[in-house]
């Protein structure tokens, strides 16, 4: 199945044009805030969206949406603490449209998956800079196992990363306390 007969791909606002006064007060969706939502440490929270009329809602990040980076070619889930932020043209947001189709597991095809890496690295060659453009993602095949071993994958694949993210932040604290344990010794 096509990507594009899943999920509606809507790009990010062009920010460089920001002629909006509403576009100043807006904090832009980053790739650290995207890294953040990977790594899972605030998964926990669930979707409520809610929607308040604004004419830059359509752009504004709401949490348990699925964003992807044009820039990395990674997905990610909105956390709470990423909710509302205004998504630029290097983003898109992936409205999933299928029933059958997890959100969880989207991310992990589209950052792990053997064969839409595959897709993706054929799609960029040749080019100088590689980018994935909207209209290669919404080319790019998906497989859909069943919705429960979807959720299995999904759940796992994000316990995963948080734990990546959990000893990477544990290795940095450790590295702290040892060099100010030396630094303190060295005086």
């Amino acid at each position: 199945m096509k990507l594009e007969d899943a999920v509606t791909v809507k790009i990010g606002r062009n920010l460089s044009r920001g002629s909006e006064k509403d576009d100043f007060s807006l904090v832009a969706y980053s790739y650290e805030d995207l890294t953040h939502d990977l790594d899972g440490l605030f998964l926990d929270s669930k979707t409520s969206i809610n929607h308040d009329g604004n004419q830059n809602e359509g752009y504004l990040s709401i949490t348990g949406e699925v964003v992807f980076s044009f820039v990395s070619s990674k997905a990610g889930i909105v956390s709470e603490q990423n909710q509302g932020k205004i998504i630029n043209q290097n983003f898109a947001k992936l409205i999933i449209e299928h029933d059958g189709l997890d959100s969880s597991y989207l991310c992990y095809a589209l950052n792990e998956s053997t064969s839409m890496k595959k897709q993706m690295a054929i799609s960029m060659q040749g080019s100088t800079v590689p980018k994935l453009t909207p209209s290669i993602l919404k080319e790019l095949e998906i497989k859909l196992p069943t919705l429960e071993k979807q959720r299995t994958i999904g759940k796992a694949y994000f316990y995963l990363r948080k734990q990546q993210a959990l000893a990477k932040k544990q290795a940095q604290l450790e590295e702290q306390l040892y060099l100010g344990i030396l630094r303190k010794l060295d005086h």
